[in-house]
């Protein structure tokens, strides 16, 4: 039989952010989303998995 491989791979990818992309050339959107990510960065909060991530939106969308 194959061995399985049980290695978690995350499909949440990280933000690359442009090099000759500066605060003064974002659009007001890629602003605001980069004033959260520094904000969230700077927390304590521990990272979500992707299944915490799905969980939180159902809850938010009255899910159970």
């Amino acid at each position: 039989m194959a061995q399985v491989n049980k290695e978690i791979i995350s499909t949440v990818r990280p933000t690359d952010v442009k090099t000759w992309l500066t605060y003064e050339t974002m659009s007001p959107l890629g602003r605001e989303l980069m004033k959260i990510a520094e904000e969230l960065e700077a927390s304590d909060e521990m990272e979500m998995s992707e299944d915490e991530i799905e969980r939180e939106l159902a809850l938010r969308r009255g899910e159970h």
